[in-house]
């Protein structure tokens, strides 16, 4: 079950994404704060909870407008079941193959996301890919690295 602390990171992770995230866009791109918490979720409770957690983050993205509807959820959900792929792995929990683990997961979510948005758009696949994904995902993960030296057990849980 969801902790009162996970409840509050969610709700934090919502109203930056929403008030805070287009301060720090760049061209159009912006961190996921969002997805930092589905993924921080996965990786404490497993991807039954993570999933849940990326559903419902998902749509509270797209209920505030944020492009298609679903789409958020969709690729949020799949990040979910990814990262919590890596908890029932036995791989060794250091920095660099965690770091390496969600450059994999963040850039499934950022590759699915803006290759399906751009359907129907003037935006080609590898535009879509290396424009807006790749960067996406290495802003995202700026974000996830800066969180995780201020405060790495509030996002990755207790040391194992």
């Amino acid at each position: 079950m969801f902790s009162p602390l996970h409840l509050v990171l969610f709700a934090v992770s919502v109203l930056l994404q929403v008030t805070v995230a287009p301060l720090f866009s760049i061209r159009e791109v912006a961190p996921d704060f969002i997805l930092i918490t589905v993924i921080a979720i996965s990786l404490q409770k497993g991807k039954i909870w993570g999933i849940i957690a990326g559903f419902v983050g998902g749509l509270l993205l797209d209920s505030f407008g944020a492009g298609m509807i679903g789409l958020s959820s969709l690729t949020k959900t799949i990040a979910a079941f990814t990262a919590g792929v890596f908890v029932g792995e036995r791989l060794e929990r250091s920095f660099g193959t965690i770091a390496g683990f969600l450059v994999i997961v963040l850039l499934i979510h950022d590759a699915m996301y803006f290759i399906i948005a751009a359907i129907g758009t003037a935006i080609s696949f590898w535009s879509a890919l290396f424009k807006y994904a790749l960067p996406t995902t290495l802003y995202t993960l700026t974000f996830m690295v800066m969180a995780h030296l201020l405060w790495p057990r509030v996002l990755w849980g207790k040391p194992r």
